[in-house]
């Protein structure tokens, strides 16, 4: 018994350490500047009138500070729900997450969800309606996708540009 007991253990030593030595994660300066290029990427959001909302969900705070003027907001979804209570509008907001795909090329996807801010009414009412995230999708196929090229990341492939 107490053997099996000790292999057991081990096991799952073993298993939790290849789950957090073996996952490749990206510098915060490399989160950074993929999401400026990608939201970059996005000319629809500049030419459209009217203000695009996205909310990084605290990943990075780069591209709130470089896009702080202009059409395209990067708020934190509780100032996005202050913005909506106080217009009376619904808003799409977008949202970006990365993926790893190797140690030199990283896929961005946009995703979007409805926000609607509430006027609150009692001390438990809930301040925002939010439809849920239009993520996952059957054949993945990424928004854009970057390469490390002589450390720059670069954009080889993008939905939103014709090559």
């Amino acid at each position: 018994m107490k053997n099996n007991c000790t292999l057991i253990f081990f096991n799952v030593i073993l298993l939790f350490a290849f789950d957090c030595f073996g996952q490749e994660s990206l510098r915060q300066a490399d989160i950074d500047t993929l999401y400026v290029k990608a939201i970059q990427q996005r000319i629809n959001w500049s030419l459209s009138s009217g203000t695009t909302y996205l909310d990084v969900d605290n990943q990075t705070n780069a591209p709130q500070l470089l896009f702080a003027e202009g059409p395209i907001k990067v708020l934190p979804q509780s100032e996005i729900i202050k913005i909506s209570r106080k217009e009376k509008k619904e808003f799409t907001v977008y949202t970006l997450a990365y993926r790893i795909i190797s140690q030199d090329t990283v896929d961005v996807n946009f995703s979007e969800y409805k926000l609607k801010g509430l006027k609150k009414r009692g001390k438990n009412s809930p301040l925002a309606e939010i439809s849920e995230c239009t993520c996952g999708v059957k054949n993945y196929k990424p928004d854009i996708r970057f390469v490390l090229i002589d450390n720059k990341w670069e954009v080889i492939a993008s939905k939103f540009i014709k090559r």
